[in-house]
């Protein structure tokens, strides 16, 4: 057995079941059959449930500040918000998950301590960063926002977090792709 292939597939399942199910709605013993393994085999990879939380917490913060990372630099702000919604869209649209830093948030009640800091770690990165295109788009003049920059980027994000939820239950990504007209006034380049 390929124990690397093992803990990818593990934290792979993990995140999946935490997206449509929320952390508390799986368990060992149904990751272990999804791949078909024994429960036991898990605790090797990941002692606790907290430390498999934890790992996938970790793993997807830093792809999706990969993606993030893709988005040109050099362009207005207008397009890069829209490239980022998009991003979100096409990550979760059409399937039964959600964010999986919506769905952790959704349970802090019942995460451990590290979960909750990486979780927490998630949101305030994706909240800089729109932090910063929001005023980089004041400043070029593609993006304006009343009031406090760093309050509408935290408003920006809980409305993607809840145009993403609000998709999945409707079955509806329009719910996705009227966000930046509703919130910002951007509308599509014609």
């Amino acid at each position: 057995m390929n124990t690397e292939t093992t803990r990818t597939q593990i934290m792979q399942h993990a995140e999946r079941l935490i997206q449509e199910r929320g952390c508390n709605g799986f368990s060992y013993r149904d990751l272990a059959e999804l791949i078909g393994i024994k429960t036991s085999s898990i605790h090797y990879y990941f002692a606790q449930k907290e430390d498999l939380l934890l790992a996938v917490a970790q793993d997807y913060y830093a792809r999706w500040q990969a993606g993030i990372q893709t988005i040109d630099a050099s362009v207005a702000a207008d397009a890069k918000l829209r490239t980022y919604v998009d991003l979100h869209r096409r990550a979760f649209c059409d399937t039964e998950r959600i964010c999986l830093g919506a769905a952790l948030a959704a349970d802090l009640a019942s995460l451990p301590d590290a979960v909750r800091q990486a979780v927490r770690a998630f949101y305030q990165a994706n909240e800089d960063w729109l932090a910063g295109v929001l005023e980089q788009g004041q400043r070029e003049g593609s993006v304006q926002v009343s009031g406090d920059v760093r309050t509408a980027a935290r408003s920006l994000y809980a409305a993607l977090q809840g145009s993403l939820v609000g998709a999945r239950l409707f079955k509806n990504s329009k719910r996705v792709h009227d966000l930046l007209p509703a919130t910002l006034g951007l509308r599509d380049p014609a």
